[in-house]
């Protein structure tokens, strides 16, 4: 665990897009370790052993999906830290999101700058919505 850098689950069914965001946070020198699993079932497992200080997630992935991946995570531990990234900006879907657990919630078409904010954010414990 590096002492002042954000270690970082990242969650996305997409290979292309987990390389993108890998590569997007790893340039900012707050982050530290990337971990990216591709699909809901794998972030608790995940979570426990790396302990990461943020996960960012997608929500629509096969399988269980974004929000109950949120729910099982808050059950697990009520303290992590989940932001959302999604191509979904309907307030509904961040709504539902933050209901779920979520502290923040992005969307894919913002700037690439607004997520490495946005991890920033929810890891000193603020509320970031895009």
């Amino acid at each position: 665990m590096n002492q002042n850098k954000i270690d970082v689950l990242l969650v996305d069914d997409h290979a292309v897009v987990r390389a993108g965001f890998r590569m997007l946070l790893s340039s900012q020198p707050f982050i530290g370790n990337i971990v990216d699993v591709d699909r809901g079932e794998l972030v608790c497992h995940e979570y426990e052993r790396n302990r990461p200080d943020v996960v960012v997630m997608d929500l629509s992935m096969p399988g269980i999906g974004g929000l109950e991946t949120i729910r099982r995570l808050m059950r697990q531990d009520p303290q992590a830290v989940v932001l959302v990234y999604s191509i979904h900006d309907e307030s509904v879907y961040v709504e539902r999101a933050i209901q779920a657990g979520a502290k923040g919630y992005v969307t894919k078409n913002s700037a690439a700058e607004v997520l490495a904010e946005a991890v920033s954010t929810v890891m000193n414990g603020r509320r970031y919505i895009d």
